[in-house]
């Protein structure tokens, strides 16, 4: 995909250590995932690098999620919800992809739903978590 580029910015900080660190990691394997997707259409190193990005973003969530219920978080089912959609989604998309033969078309579906998806996301949803310092 010609217009896939994740890159940090400090203006996706949240102020929450833990969820900043694994968003500036998600960008790098993202960003990872692109090159690889580009450079190579080995569908089983593919499938490897899909099935690791999943089972990141379903670790991410699980601690996000965890934060979420700490803190008491009165969005906390909407966001959830927002998690196991976007999960749901992406295993859609990886799975035609995979079954095309990593089909440029397919490609541009996942970087295109990855990219708009975690830029959206971290820029609206995620800025409404409490942040550490505000109260239970």
């Amino acid at each position: 995909m010609n217009g896939f580029n994740l890159e940090w910015r400090d203006e996706y900080l949240l102020g929450i250590d833990e969820l900043d660190f694994e968003h500036k990691d998600l960008f790098r394997r993202l960003n990872e995932l692109h090159e690889e997707l580009v450079q190579d259409n080995d569908k089983e190193r593919v499938s490897g690098s899909l099935g690791g990005i999943y089972a990141r973003l379903d670790a991410h969530f699980a601690l996000e999620e965890n934060y979420m219920r700490e803190k008491k978080y009165a969005g906390y089912e909407q966001h959830k919800k927002q998690h196991d959609n976007f999960l749901d989604e992406l295993r859609e998309v990886s799975d035609k992809l995979l079954s095309s033969g990593i089909d440029i078309e397919e490609r541009n579906v996942l970087e295109s739903k990855l990219q708009g998806w975690v830029l959206n996301h971290f820029t609206t949803t995620d800025r409404d978590l409490p942040l550490d310092d505000e109260d239970d």
